[in-house]
């Protein structure tokens, strides 16, 4: 029998009160120190808006993410880790967090994605063909908040934090810092579907283990009671009128990872296949089992680095098609003080009834060792599901335009 999210969240908190206090008793052999760290990211941009019922960002953009660790290792050689991390985040008005309402395509209308009156939420992307528009000037996220324990055994993770789906995951690099038309960051045009990550929970509350790496393998598998916990990139519980959404719980995620140096060709290859399995707690029958398979590559040779990342998922949709697919490449070079390159994707969702693709090329300088300008060309192509008489139709929506980011840490 499988355990249920309260049984298995019961005993990893009594592991954690169990291993805290067995870390208790030793000293510490170096007690560390807080430390904090900031990243904010202003984007403005220029873009020519192809459809109405496709709205682009309105020109300014933004991202400040605060992020706070420490890390205690005991005489015993133990590590304690703390994560608390937050972030505001100002996206395109009408797709906070990579969800929204993407289309004009009405649930009462029987040629439109829906169920008894409602436009179904994708479970993957947060995105739905019909609903309300939203409109969302901006909003503070909690990004992190957990603590780790790294053994020679491996490292676990209890709290608020992404998955080991994500967090084992090989992916193509991003060209710029905040700014990407994939699955993470800012996104100017503010109708790409392409998203690749697999990952369904966000930073909901999970309990995780990772592996040590073997011989280049890692292993790591996660569990989340229930997937409620909007990030700045996801929105597992995305909703609004006229939408309903599958509600996933007792989330499951596995993940195998392999890297590699290889000194003699200057090459670095990481890899990477990603599964996720959850229950639908929507208690409607169109949402059953959801089931998701990942991959990735990332190879890395002097100053050029590459990926590409694959999604099939199945929308946890069984009251007809519904799955979802998506890739993503990039490829980008960096010299001293400098990076430019390019990142493309593609995806195709049946149960929202969307296909689209999207790419950006890009330049980014680093004017100090705190203070990063960068200047790119974003480019969105969605076919997004309108009613045609009897049938279910598509109007082409591609919007593109220029941007530019400036980035401060520390």
């Amino acid at each position: 029998m499988i355990p249920t999210g309260k049984y298995v969240m019961s005993a990893a908190l009594s592991g954690a009160g169990v291993a805290a206090m067995g870390l208790s008793a030793p000293a510490f052999a170096q007690d560390g120190d807080w430390d904090v760290k900031y990243d904010v990211v202003l984007v403005t941009s220029a873009v020519d808006e192809g459809d109405a019922l496709a709205p682009a960002a309105d020109g300014l953009m933004a991202s400040a993410l605060v992020t706070v660790t420490r890390e205690d290792t005991f005489d015993n050689g133990l590590t304690l880790g703390w994560r608390l991390a937050g972030r505001y985040e100002r996206d395109a008005p009408s797709r906070p967090a990579f969800a929204g309402a993407l289309g004009g395509c009405p649930a009462a209308n029987p040629a439109c994605p829906g169920i008894g009156g409602l436009s179904p939420v994708s479970p993957a992307t947060g995105i739905a063909a019909g609903g309300s528009a939203l409109d969302e000037e901006g909003f503070v996220a909690l990004e992190a908040a957990a603590v780790s324990l790294l053994t020679p055994w491996g490292e676990g993770v209890l709290g608020a934090d992404a998955g080991v789906a994500s967090r084992l995951d090989a992916r193509p690099p991003n060209v710029l810092r905040r700014v990407s038309v994939l699955s993470t960051g800012l996104d100017p045009t503010g109708i790409s579907v392409v998203r690749a990550r697999n990952d369904v929970t966000g930073s909901s509350a999970k309990v995780s283990y990772m592996s040590p790496r073997w011989l280049g393998l890692r292993l790591g598998a996660s569990f989340t009671p229930e997937a409620n916990l909007r990030t700045a990139d996801f929105d597992p519980g995305a909703d609004g009128p006229g939408l309903v959404g599958a509600e996933l719980e007792n989330v499951w995620e596995g993940a195998v990872s392999f890297a590699r140096q290889f000194a003699e060709q200057d090459l670095r290859v990481r890899a990477a296949v990603t599964y996720s399995a959850a229950e639908s707690g929507a208690g409607l029958a169109a949402f059953g089992g959801y089931e998701a398979w990942g991959a990735g590559l990332e190879l890395e040779h002097a100053e050029w680095t590459g990926g590409v990342r694959w999604l099939s998922s199945n929308n946890a949709w069984e009251a007809g098609p519904g799955d979802y697919q998506a890739w993503e490449a990039g490829l980008v070079y960096q010299a001293e003080g400098w990076r430019a390159g390019v990142e493309a994707g593609w995806a195709e969702d049946e149960l929202t009834a969307t296909e689209g693709s999207s790419w950006l090329a890009g330049i980014a300088w680093d004017l100090n060792a705190n203070l990063n300008i960068g200047v790119g060309w974003a480019v969105s192509e969605t076919d997004i599901p309108i009613p045609a008489g009897p049938g279910l139709g598509h109007r082409n929506a591609r919007n593109e335009g220029l941007l530019v980011e400036l980035s401060v840490r520390n």
